[in-house]
C-alpha cells in the first residue's frame, strides 16, 4: 500500500499553523488541557450500555474530575473508578425496581387467588417475598451492591492516601514587605537639605518681647 507523504507545502503551512497556537490562556483553558494529557481509563463505550445514555456518564466522570481533582494517572484512574461504580449502582437500583414490577406483573393471578382484595404494598410484600424464598435474583442483586460498593469505598480511600502522601507544590516566593515609613514627628525633625542648618522655632505672640542687651556704658547718666 502506497502512502502519500506531505509535500514541502504542506509541511510549511502546518509549520504556520503551529506557530499561531498558543494553547490555553484561561485558568479554565489550562485546567482542561492538563486533563487531557490523562489517558481515559475507562470509556463510556464499556461502562455505559447500549440503552443507557453516554453524554450522562460523561457529566457524571466530569463531575468527579472536578470534585477531586487528580494530579497524575493513578489519581485519575481511581476517580474514574469511583465514578463507574455510582454508574453501576444506579443502574442496580433501576433493575432492581423492573424486576420486582415485572414480578409482580407475572404472579398478579396468583396473589389474588391466595389472598383476596390485596392491595399495591400487600403484592409489593408478596413479590418481595418469593423473591427472596424462591429465586436467586434479589440474593444477586444484593451480592452485585455490595461488591460495587466495597470498589467505590477501597477506591476513595486509596486516593485519599495518595493524595496526602502526594508532595505538594511549592509555593511562590511571598512579596517583600512595604518599608514602614516614620512618623510625621519625626519627618518635621529631619531637615528636607542635611546641609542648611535648621530654623529656629518661630515665636508665639503671648510670650514677652526680649530684652535688649544693654552695656555698662548705656547705664551711666548724662
Amino acid at each position: 500500500m502506497s502512502v502519500n507523504l506531505p509535500s514541502d507545502k504542506q509541511r510549511a503551512a502546518s509549520r504556520a499553523n503551529g506557530a499561531k497556537s498558543k494553547g490555553p490562556v484561561s485558568v479554565e483553558g489550562r485546567a482542561r488541557s492538563s486533563q487531557n494529557s490523562l489517558r481515559h481509563g475507562l470509556s463510556s463505550k464499556i461502562v455505559v450500555l447500549p440503552h443507557e445514555n453516554r453524554d450522562a456518564f460523561e457529566a457524571v466522570r466530569d463531575s468527579y474530575m472536578d470534585d477531586f481533582q487528580p494530579a497524575n494517572q493513578s489519581q485519575h484512574d481511581l476517580v474514574e473508578t469511583m465514578a463507574a461504580a455510582r454508574w453501576r449502582l444506579n443502574r442496580l437500583v433501576e433493575t432492581e425496581a423492573k424486576i420486582i414490577e415485572k414480578e409482580m406483573l407475572l404472579h398478579d393471578d396468583d396473589m389474588e387467588k391466595e389472598f383476596a382484595d390485596m392491595i399495591q404494598v400487600e403484592k409489593l410484600a408478596w413479590t418481595i417475598d418469593h423473591l427472596a424464598n424462591q429465586t436467586k435474583t434479589l440474593q444477586l442483586l444484593i451480592r452485585y451492591e455490595g461488591s460495587l460498593n466495597r470498589s467505590y469505598e477501597r477506591a476513595y480511600k486509596q486516593l485519599q492516601q495518595m493524595q496526602k502522601d502526594y508532595p505538594p507544590q511549592q509555593n511562590e516566593p511571598e512579596p517583600a514587605p512595604l518599608a514602614v515609613l516614620p512618623p510625621v514627628s519625626a519627618l518635621e525633625k529631619c531637615p528636607s537639605n542635611p546641609e542648611e542648618p535648621p530654623t529656629e522655632p518661630p515665636i508665639a505672640l503671648s510670650d514677652p518681647p526680649p530684652t535688649p542687651e544693654t552695656t555698662p556704658e548705656e547705664l551711666r547718666e548724662p
